[in-house]
């Protein structure tokens, strides 16, 4: 994350490695591209058809209209015959027209994982490494915290792949669906400008297609939000948010087409306070391109302040390669939106593997991606389970995170996701960078530092003065006659003791006491039935016990 925004930011408001080779030779290779393609955004003032008939003069009348990939930001896809033109000379020509704000060719991405080296391998211990079981005592995910429990949002992580096996018994408990859709019925019933995107969205083809069902797009999605607590297979960061799966995302056309899909529905759901759209909080790219500079891909980069605009956090995978980003480049780690959160690899004890690349700039924290088990589709749907390593690993841990931290029950950290979603995005952002786990491997990155929802918790509680420390009571205040309220903190959350003796040392009153880990909430004890006088109160558990005296009048 970069906190600075971009100069191409879109008119919205007002992604690439799949299985990257590590191998280089001193020439860096040129990402493979849609032949006679390119993406052009035009200014809000320009003509489509004007710049069509400029755009055929350069093109020696072979241009045409291929497709509006996102009209929002007033972005199209242009075909052209490569035998009648030299490609990077049409493009530099196009750059120049009047009406064109930024054109680039449609590149194509790659996934960013490793074979992994154990495929055996089956403890979860990446999870322990990021605290997610310190988080799971208190939110599991699914909900965005609200005093009034049947008021809350579903929260919804949007996880960009070639295809995902959502049919997997592990992840289709979680799968998002638009209700307010009937499925193949070739309309768009809830008028959100899409046909037919009932259980995901296809990026390439429009419905609600699942692409592929690759492995990797299983396996990644399976680490954002595997069910959890299903007695079955593993569990995922999450165990109850809904997964949105946005298939198909393999060009750059479809990426762009991908992250408008998901800032139209945020945008939607703030305007309406959740009657229409979908409450979705961060997105996964576990994709990218080998040293490709930030400026080359303009139109790819603009989409992270676009959908940030609307409360969205993405998150991306850099090279799996031991190279400086800042200096070679990546896509899309060197985007400079504060909106994305730019992820490296991690071994299990949180220290950076050899092949990821780094930055001080560019890369913000690391995550465990090394040979993580998780949810796998080996074969023609064959649902199993099995290790995926390298960035696209280790991505998915951060975009897990920041969903599971909008369910946390403290409604001061997130009480403002619709009505301010750039402030409440921006919060949860801070709250994992600014509590990563410090690692000496890791210092070539804006954090210095790994994944540790755990840390990230407790900063929370902090805001919600749930704070832990040593075992003492703070106040005891007197709010009736006979009425005590005692305020109290505690070094852990389990159930303490609360006792009231007379001084002859007589117990008068014994109950069981349990700390609550995000707001400050009293003992109260009515002391309607002790003679007056003066007694102790106690807070302990096991040998540890404090006390204070109190008069009752």
């Amino acid at each position: 994350m970069k906190r600075y925004l971009l100069p191409f930011a879109l008119l919205f408001l007002l992604h690439v490695s799949f299985a990257q080779n590590t191998d280089r030779s001193d020439t860096p290779v040129q990402p493979e591209r849609r032949p006679g393609e390119i993406l052009v955004q035009l200014s809000r003032s320009a003509n489509l058809q004007n710049v069509l008939s400029v755009l055929n003069e350069a093109g020696r009348g072979t241009v045409r209209l291929g497709r509006a990939v996102a009209p929002d930001w007033n972005i199209f896809l242009f075909q052209f015959d490569e035998n009648q033109v030299v490609a990077t000379e049409f493009l530099a020509n196009a750059r120049r027209i009047p009406g064109i704000q930024s054109a680039q060719f449609n590149h194509r991405v790659a996934e960013r994982s490793l074979e992994p080296n154990d495929p055996e391998w089956w403890r979860q211990d990446d999870m322990t490494l990021i605290g997610a079981n310190e988080v799971w005592q208190s939110a599991t995910g699914g909900v965005m915290y609200t005093r009034d429990s049947n008021k809350g949002d579903t929260i919804v992580a949007a996880v960009l792949e070639k295809g995902i096996l959502l049919s997997h018994p592990d992840l289709a408990p979680n799968r998002w669906y638009n209700w307010g859709e009937i499925p193949d019925n070739n309309i768009d019933d809830d008028n959100n400008g899409y046909v037919d995107d009932f259980g995901g969205w296809d990026a390439r083809n429009d419905g609600d297609g699942t692409g592929n069902n690759n492995n990797h797009g299983t396996a990644v999605t399976g680490i954002v939000g595997a069910k959890g607590n299903n007695s079955q297979g593993v569990t995922g960061v999450n165990w109850n948010v809904k997964l949105l799966g946005i298939s198909n995302v393999e060009f750059e056309s479809e990426i762009i087409a991908a992250y408008n899909y998901t800032g139209k529905a945020r945008r939607l759901y703030n305007q309406t306070n959740g009657a229409k759209g979908f409450f979705i909080v961060a997105t996964n790219a576990s994709f990218g391109l080998n040293e490709e500079k930030a400026e080359d891909h303009p139109l790819w980069c603009a989409v992270y302040d676009s959908i940030g605009q609307v409360g969205i956090l993405s998150v991306g995978a850099t090279s799996n390669a031991n190279v400086n980003v800042d200096v070679v480049g990546d896509m899309p780690t060197t985007c400079t939106s504060e909106f994305l959160i730019t992820v490296n690899n991690t071994n299990k004890l949180g220290s950076k593997m050899p092949s990821t690349g780094y930055g001080d700039i560019s890369i913000d924290l690391g995550a465990p991606g090394n040979e993580t088990y998780t949810t796998a589709n080996l074969g023609a749907n064959n649902p199993s389970y099995a290790t995926l390593g390298g960035t696209s690993a280790a991505t998915p841990h951060v975009t897990g995170a920041v969903a599971l931290l909008y369910s946390l029950p403290c409604d001061l950290f997130t009480q403002d996701a619709l009505s301010n979603p750039v402030a409440c995005a921006r919060r949860v952002r801070d709250v994992i960078l600014d509590n990563v786990e410090i690692e000496t491997t890791l210092e070539r990155s804006t954090t210095g530092g790994y994944l540790h929802i755990g840390n990230s918790m407790k900063a929370v509680q902090e805001l919600c003065e749930g704070l832990t420390g040593e075992l003492s009571i703070l106040e005891v205040r007197t709010v009736a006659r006979n009425s005590f309220e005692i305020f109290y903190r505690t070094p852990t959350f389990e159930k303490y003791t609360f006792r009231v003796f007379n001084m002859l040392g007589q117990l008068m009153h014994e109950e069981e006491v349990q700390p609550q880990q995000f707001e400050p909430q009293p003992i109260k004890y009515d002391a309607k039935d002790l003679p007056a006088g003066v007694y102790v109160m106690s807070i302990g558990r096991n040998k540890t016990v404090v006390s204070r005296k109190f008069p009752k009048f």
